[in-house]
């Protein structure tokens, strides 16, 4: 029966892969949503699947057998993508091992490193690398490690500790928190009180303990570090998985890739999972059902939630790391709305600069004579960054509520309302998408509308954004409503939620009551992780010159984005590099890092308040009160000393009471 339902669930996921391939058929012909083209285009795959005669791969309209053709980029990006993993896995184990010995200053330094690296963007991260080895270059003409591949070759260093910084960062967290939690259990202050050394419980039990969360927990990382793959192939120029899917684009072709990318992942996940690992959902029936939908009371409650939500946002701000986050934040859409409003023009083109009437630059402009340097075509890099700001902003900030509040309202009937078979289905299905690169999916759902034809753009940009948006919402809802159900599934389970149930409490007064304060914080932190990923999604898809909005593409321009948003900056990544313009990319690549920075400080403080409130001691830095002069109490001195007549000595007096009764 494990066999039948393995192998359902892996046809299924492969039929999604077609439908995803089909997805541009929607748009041909410069139509919206033409159905009928997409199901043809469906058809298609589905027919040439069945045809091994089909299987061909177009290079530059030479015609050769498919999988072999994709057989060696195909070896090679594994290659490159399993050796970044286990040694971002080893070195993080190593990491958290190491890190249960160090002083808590020490834990602390090496926390907030690492959460600094996982803030770096991929591009960002690759590109400062190539920069090295040419500086290395420069200083000692000694060509160390190989930073582009050219031809045939191939290359394997740069690309591997690329790929290894992101699990390194994600997974060392992870199994420190983990390890953390595993050490106040009772087993381990068992074996404490019997002697054993802390390295012997660490090795012997805990390390045993965590291989299963461990496991579940890696899912989101080989998702996260799957687009990585993607965008450190296009930046180190390697013969890869991704240089075969964009040269040949067809929905065979793109179907095949993906199958490729999906079945060992889903041999390795879903097989460990089905065959090794009991479920625990098929064993445990749960009642998770609500009673009554409605209850009594409903404006009293939205009165008191509106007030209850202020308050609990409010709190936040006495919290420093929110507080600086979202000052941050804040401050660089006020900057841009002021900008926009008050800038003539908005974006300034320099032609030719000239000094004492002397011809000193042409464009693209060094930041030695445009500050921050200025694009290809002239248009200064500072005023790109300052219009497009506030649509970066806003734009990952409405995905990201989106995502959350969606999935949070999907969430409720799935957790309460679906039968547990039909949860467990659902979750199978919802596994699968951790096994295919979000950057890659969203590129064929966004590439025939965002890059304009040569007959320029038949929709309008507003058309072009919300298109993009529900897009880039999509993808995530699943796994945001798994997430939030299975949350709730658990809150269920608490004494009090069922104490409620029993005395007759609805199902609106348990969300509102019980669950909804819990699950606040929860909401918060995904919503700051959501907001992290869109950024780096449109970071993703700026590399491969889809900008929101809309690309421009002009003859003998390079592509632009409508909106003058930052991932438009990032378009020019490849060429920064070949042509040592280094100026067009890292200050954006920066700007969104310090993006990313806040709202890790305001996931932090989220954390921070939450741990509080339960009664988990926080440890907060307090390095800058030493910048503040010491304030020194004074004791109370009275002004007469005290006599011995003014002390009453009770010495025997209960004796006496005794005696006169």
């Amino acid at each position: 029966m494990k066999i039948i339902k393995f192998l359902l669930y892996y046809v299924l996921g492969l039929l999604g892969i077609t439908v995803i391939s089909a997805m541009p058929g929607l748009f041909t012909g410069g139509s919206f949503f033409n159905v009928s083209a997409f199901l043809s285009s469906w058809q298609g795959v589905m027919a040439a699947l069945v045809q091994p005669s089909e299987w061909v791969y177009l290079f530059k309209g030479d015609p050769q057998p498919l999988i072999p053709y994709l057989w060696e980029p195909y070896t090679y990006s594994m290659t490159i993508f399993f050796a970044g993993i286990l040694l971002g896995f080893g070195l993080a184990f190593l990491f958290a091992f190491g890190t249960m010995f160090l002083p808590k200053w020490a834990k602390q330094l090496l926390g907030q490193v690492l959460n600094t690296l996982e803030s770096v963007p991929d591009l960002l991260l690759a590109f400062s690398m190539q920069l090295l080895v040419v500086w290395l270059y420069k200083q000692s003409n000694v060509i160390f490690l190989d930073f582009a591949t050219v031809g045939q070759d191939k290359i394997y260093i740069l690309p591997i500790i690329t790929i290894a910084v992101l699990p390194l960062a994600m997974m060392y967290k992870i199994m420190l928190m983990l390890m953390d939690e595993e050490m106040t259990k009772s087993y381990v202050q068992m074996a404490k009180s019997k002697g054993m050394e802390k390295s012997v419980i660490l090795n012997v039990h805990v390390v045993r303990n965590l291989v299963k969360s461990v496991f579940y927990n890696s899912k989101l990382m080989i998702w996260s570090t799957l687009s990585s793959l993607l965008i450190v192939e296009y930046i180190f120029n390697m013969n890869g998985i991704t240089w075969a899917f964009l040269m040949d684009p067809r929905p065979l072709v793109t179907s095949f890739v993906l199958f490729m990318l999906f079945t060992p992942f889903f041999l390795i996940y879903q097989g460990t999972e089905t065959f090794l690992f009991s479920d625990p959902k098929a064993s445990d029936q749960l009642n998770t059902k609500m009673n009554q939908f409605m209850g009594s009371g409903m404006s009293s409650r939205k009165r008191n939630g509106l007030k209850y939500a202020v308050v609990e946002i409010l709190a936040h701000f006495k919290n420093l790391k929110f507080l600086i986050g979202f000052l941050v934040i804040t401050s660089m859409l006020v900057i841009s709305f002021v900008y926009t409003a008050t800038a003539d023009p908005l974006i300034e083109k320099f032609t030719l600069v000239y000094e004492d009437d002397k011809l000193v630059s042409a464009p693209p402009h060094s930041p030695e004579f445009v500050f921050l340097g200025s694009d290809p075509v002239g248009f200064s890099i500072l005023d790109q960054l300052l219009v497009g700001a506030k649509y970066t902003i806003l734009f990952a900030l409405a995905v990201a509520f989106l995502r959350m509040f969606v999935g949070f309202i999907l969430a409720i009937p799935f957790a309460f309302f679906f039968p547990p078979k039909l949860q467990r289905f659902v979750e199978k299905g919802v596994d699968g998408m951790y096994f295919l690169p979000l950057t890659i999916v969203a590129y064929i759902l966004l590439q025939p509308v965002l890059k304009m034809p040569m007959s320029g753009f038949e929709t309008t940009v507003t058309e072009r954004i919300l298109y993009q948006g529900i897009i880039l919402v999509l993808l995530v809802l699943p796994l945001v409503m798994t997430l939030f159900g299975n949350e709730m599934k658990l809150l269920m389970q608490e004494e009090y939620v069922v104490s409620s149930k029993v005395l007759g409490g609805s199902s609106v007064h348990l969300l509102w009551k019980h669950l909804l304060p819990h699950l606040s914080t929860r909401m918060g932190i995904v919503f700051g992780q959501q907001f992290i990923q869109t950024l780096l999604i449109l970071i993703h898809l700026g590399v491969f010159k889809l900008f929101f909005g809309g690309t421009i593409i002009k003859p003998l321009d390079p592509p632009r984005s409508v909106t003058n948003e930052w991932s438009g900056i990032i378009g020019s990544s490849k060429d920064a590099l070949m042509t040592g313009n280094w100026w067009y990319i890292i200050p954006a690549l920066l700007c969104f890092m310090v993006l990313i920075l806040s709202m890790q400080l305001i996931i932090s403080g989220i954390k921070e308040v939450q741990q509080i409130r339960v009664g988990v001691p926080v440890e907060r830095s307090t390095w800058w009160r030493k910048l503040l002069p010491n304030r020194t109490t004074q004791r109370y001195k009275p002004d007469v000393a005290p006599e011995p007549n003014d002390f009453v000595f009770t010495q025997g007096y209960p004796e006496e009471r005794r005696k006169q009764g």
